[in-house]
Formats: C-alpha cells, structure tokens, sequence
C-alpha cells in the first residue's frame, strides 16, 4: 500500500464543481527525530511514495526510528480557480471546509 494513503491522506478539494482541469500535488514532509526537517512537493502521490520508499531504502534500524513521514494531497490554485472558489462562497453556493474555514475563524478573531 502506498505510504501517503497509509498515512490517511487528508485530501484538499476544490469545490469549484464545473472546474475541468483540477490539478493537485503531493505534499511530503520529512521528520527527523520528531521535528519537522522539510517539505517537498510532487507532481503526484505516486512519485512521492516512491521518493519515500528509496530514501528509506538506505536507512539502517536507527534511520528508519528518527525519520517519519506524512502526506496530504494539496490543491493547486490559479488565480482564476481562487477567486471563482470565493465568489462561489461568497453566494452561497458552497459551504467553507478546509483552508477557508482556517480563514474564516482567523478573519473573525480580526474584527
């Protein structure tokens, strides 16, 4: 099994329905003895499940206890896409989920 989809991926969607193209990138952070060490991003999950199984393909027994990973499948916006996904909302034909909630709560605690 993949390791991004044993991880429980959390899948970003675009809620802009009628969007044809809707492009998405793996998100691969490394951790090295419980700290974030870096992120890298993937064109797809399989290439990132693959980087994941070469590099730990050269741990020993102490490399494979002090580094872990963890995957989401993000969302990539145009601008188009961000600004068609808030005028969405901003009418009342989507509900907010995900970053725009995040926003949202932030933008509230502003006022």
């Amino acid at each position: 099994m993949p390791l991004l989809t044993r991880l429980k991926i959390k899948q970003q969607t675009n809620y802009f329905e009628n969007m044809s193209t809707k492009k998405t990138v793996a998100e691969l952070t490394i951790f090295y003895k419980r700290q974030r060490l870096s992120s890298l991003i993937f064109d797809n999950q399989e290439t990132a499940d693959k980087f994941v199984e070469t590099i730990t393909s050269f741990f020993n027994q102490k490399g494979k206890d002090e580094f872990s990973f963890n995957g989401e499948i993000k969302t990539v916006y145009t601008p188009e896409s961000l600004t068609g996904e808030l005028r969405s909302f901003a009418e009342g034909d989507i509900s907010p989920e995900g970053w725009m909630v995040n926003m949202m709560k932030v933008i509230d605690g502003l006022n």
